[in-house]
């Protein structure tokens, strides 16, 4: 059974953040419908492209998103970079987390692209974070979150990207035993 989503009142990236969350919540193979204004249905089938899922148009307002693998790559080269790219975040993470230096408060993107701008954005006005992998308990697949030592800074970045139309998910602190959510783009 397909799970049902409407977006036809959330403006760009808030829209996407929420389909994306929605597909990261579903297991591989599953579908989620998605309802949304005409011009959006492009928007979901390039993010579709972006991230290895399934795009399907139904209608002019409604859409299918199967939750695919998650991209590796097309060519090799892209799916060595990917790999390498991967090993060392994880490394990194390994590191901090025995060092104890694993930063409190996250967020994580809707897609590498929107990781890859978003922390360009985010060098270029001066803030300061970690670049990790993405934990799996918020994930669910491989990809990019960016770690602060503290909330407010954390939130400000979060908004600042929010604000620039790049595609942030959500916030998540480290908890015992795991991550919370926080903050979402689709709430904000």
């Amino acid at each position: 059974m397909a799970v049902e989503l409407d977006i036809t009142l959330l403006e760009f990236p808030k829209n996407l953040a929420l389909v994306s969350r929605k597909v990261k919540e579903s297991s591989p193979k599953s579908i989620v419908r998605v309802y949304h204004p005409p011009e959006v249905g492009k928007l979901i089938e390039k993010w579709c492209q972006q991230t290895g899922n399934t795009f399907r148009s139904i209608y002019p307002t409604l859409s299918e998103v199967e939750r695919g693998k998650g991209f590796h790559g097309v060519c090799l080269n892209e799916k060595l970079s990917f790999y390498l790219t991967g090993l060392r975040l994880h490394l990194k993470e390994y590191l901090l987390r025995f060092m104890g230096k694993y930063p409190p408060y996250l967020f994580n993107f809707i897609s590498i692209d929107c990781a890859l701008r978003g922390m360009e954005f985010l060098e270029k006005e001066g803030f300061e974070f970690t670049i990790l992998p993405s934990p799996k308990e918020v994930e669910g697949y491989c990809g990019f979150a960016v770690g602060f030592k503290d909330s407010k800074t954390c939130i400000k970045g979060f908004n600042t990207l929010l604000e620039n139309k790049i595609g942030v998910e959500v916030i998540f602190k480290q908890v015992k035993g795991g991550f919370e959510i926080i903050k979402t783009a689709w709430e904000s």
